[in-house]
C-alpha cells in the first residue's frame, strides 16, 4: 500500500514537472501544416479541425503529451505535442521600478521591482494584469506599463484600418465572431493563414482578422513647420509633449480623428494635428514631386451603364467624365503623366479598368464617383480604400484636403469592396464626391466652381501623398 503510494507520488510529481515546462511557456506555435485538433488528449478522439503551420495558441494543460489548447474565446482542442513548440514572449517595463504583486490586483503583495527597459518573460496574462518571470522573480504586473520587447521573435504588429472589425473563432467569414475592434486600435499578428491574421489586443482578444483590415506598412508624416506641438491627446486642449522642428519626420501609429498617434524616441507615443504635417510614403520618396508620376483616372459607369441619375435627369456617368477631364486637366498642369479609363461616353468593363491601370505601372490610381441613396436625404463625400497596406496612406493623404470642403459634408476615409480598387495591386481609392440622389446636393456637386475646387483638393491630396 505504502509502495503504491509511493510511485504514485512520484509520477505526479515527474507529471508537474511536465507540465510546468509549459505552464512557463504559456503559448505554442505549431510545426506543421493541416495539424489535427482532437476532441480529447488521444488519437481515438474525433479530428474536430485543424490548424496551419506557424499559428500561436496558448496552453491550458497537458497530458501523456497532449496539450490543450484555447483556440479562441470559446473553444478548445487537443493536439500531439511532438509537432508543436513552446513560444516565450518577451516584453520591456515601460517605467521604472514597475512593481511585480503576487496576485493580478493593486492590492497584492509587492514581489520586486523591474527597471526601465528591463525584459521579462510572459508567463501568462489576465484582464489588464500580466504574469512575468525574470530571473528568480516571477509576478504579476500592470499591463498598461509593459511594452513589446524588440528581441520578441517572429512578432509583427498592426493597426485595425476598419470602423468595426470583427475578430472570428475561425479564418472564415462564416466563423462565429467572438470580439469586436475599432479604427486605429493595434494588434500583435501571432500567425496567419490564406487571407486571414490570427492576432491577439489588450491582453483578452484573441481570434482571426480578415488581412485587408490590418495595417503593418509603416508610413510616416513630416512637420511643415518649426514649433509644432505634439500633444498627450488627440485634442487641442491636451498638454503639450514636446515640440517638432521643420522637416522631422515620425512612424505614424494610428489615426484618431483629424489627429496621427506617432511614435516617439524612448518607447513613448505623441499626437499631432493632420492639418500641421504632409504625408510621406515610404515607396515615393525617390523623387518628392508630382511631376513625371503616373496616375490613372478611371471616370465610373459609361455607355450603357449610366450609374445613378438625378431628379432632373443628370447621369453619374457624365459627372464622373466631366470631373475625370479637370482632374487630368490639373495633374497635367503640375507635370504628371494622366491617363483616363475612358475618354468619352463608352462603356468599359470594370475588369479592363484594372487592366489600364496595371498596364501603365501606375503610381496610383483614383476611381471617381458619385452616391445615391434610396431616400434621396443622404450628402457627403467619402473616401474608399481597399488595402490597408498600400491603398489606406493615400486616402489620408486626401483626407485633410477634402474635409475642408464647406459646400459637401465630408465622410472621411473608409473600407470598401469594390473591384476596381480591389482588383489593382498599386494603391487606389475609390471617391464618392456627393450623393447625385439628394436634389439640393445634385444642385452644388453639378456647378462648375464645385468641381474646379473638388479637382484641385484632389491634386493638393496627391502631392501630399507624392511629398518629401
Amino acid at each position: 500500500m505504502k509502495k503504491a503510494a509511493y510511485v504514485l507520488s512520484v509520477a505526479l510529481f515527474l507529471f508537474s514537472l511536465h507540465v510546468s515546462e509549459w505552464a512557463e511557456a504559456k503559448m505554442i506555435v505549431t510545426k506543421i501544416d493541416r495539424l489535427n485538433v482532437r476532441e480529447g488528449p488521444g488519437l481515438s478522439y474525433p479530428v474536430k479541425k485543424q490548424l496551419s503551420k506557424g499559428q500561436r495558441y496558448t496552453v491550458v494543460q497537458e497530458t501523456n503529451d497532449w496539450l490543450q489548447l484555447k483556440l479562441n474565446e470559446r473553444e478548445t482542442g487537443w493536439v500531439a505535442g511532438q509537432y508543436v513548440s513552446s513560444v516565450k514572449e518577451q516584453v520591456k517595463a515601460a517605467v521604472d521600478r514597475l512593481r511585480v504583486r503576487s496576485a493580478p490586483n493593486s492590492q497584492s503583495k509587492i514581489l520586486g521591482y523591474l527597471k526601465l527597459g528591463q525584459t521579462a518573460t510572459v508567463i501568462e496574462t489576465k484582464e489588464e494584469w500580466t504574469k512575468i518571470q525574470t530571473g528568480s522573480l516571477a509576478g504579476w504586473v500592470s499591463s498598461h506599463y509593459l511594452t513589446e520587447s524588440a528581441s520578441a521573435e517572429n512578432t509583427q504588429f498592426g493597426t485595425v484600418a476598419a470602423d468595426t472589425l470583427n475578430v472570428r473563432a475561425e479564418p472564415s467569414q462564416q466563423a462565429a465572431v467572438v470580439a469586436k475592434m475599432t479604427f486605429g486600435q493595434q494588434v500583435t499578428i501571432i500567425g496567419e493563414t490564406g487571407d486571414w491574421y490570427q492576432i491577439q489586443a489588450n491582453g483578452n482578444i484573441s481570434g482571426w482578422v480578415y488581412r485587408a483590415y490590418i495595417m503593418t506598412t509603416s508610413f510616416y508624416i513630416q512637420v511643415l513647420d518649426d514649433d509644432t506641438n505634439i500633444r498627450t491627446k488627440p485634442s487641442l486642449s491636451a498638454s503639450v509633449q514636446m515640440r517638432a522642428k521643420k522637416g522631422q519626420q515620425y512612424r505614424v501609429i494610428a489615426k484618431e480623428g483629424n489627429w496621427y498617434k506617432i511614435e516617439l524616441s524612448g518607447q513613448q507615443s505623441g499626437y499631432i494635428a493632420e492639418w500641421v504635417v504632409s504625408i510621406v510614403h515610404n515607396n515615393n520618396r525617390s523623387n518628392g514631386s508630382i511631376k513625371n508620376k503616373t496616375i490613372v483616372i478611371d471616370p465610373g459607369h459609361g455607355g450603357k451603364d449610366s450609374g445613378t441619375i438625378g431628379s432632373n435627369g443628370l447621369m453619374e456617368k457624365t459627372l464622373t467624365l466631366k470631373t475625370a477631364r479637370l482632374l487630368k486637366n490639373e495633374l497635367q498642369s503640375a507635370g504628371a503623366n494622366v491617363v483616363l479609363t475612358r475618354e468619352n461616353d463608352t462603356y468599359v468593363s470594370l475588369p479592363d479598368r484594372v487592366k489600364i491601370a496595371e498596364q501603365c505601372h501606375a503610381d496610383a490610381f483614383i476611381s471617381i464617383h458619385y452616391d445615391s441613396s434610396p431616400n434621396g436625404l443622404a450628402s457627403g463625400m467619402t473616401v474608399y480604400y481597399y488595402d490597408a497596406q498600400s491603398d489606406y496612406p493615400l486616402g489620408l493623404s486626401l483626407d485633410p484636403v477634402l474635409s475642408e470642403t464647406e459646400t459637401v459634408p465630408y465622410r472621411g476615409v473608409r473600407f470598401g469592396d469594390f473591384h476596381v480598387i480591389r482588383e489593382t495591386t498599386i494603391p487606389s481609392v475609390l471617391l464618392e464626391l456627393g450623393y447625385v440622389s439628394n436634389p439640393t446636393e445634385l444642385s452644388t456637386i453639378a456647378s462648375d466652381s464645385y468641381q474646379q475646387q473638388v479637382t484641385k483638393e484632389i491634386v493638393d491630396g496627391l502631392k501630399r501623398y507624392f511629398s518629401n
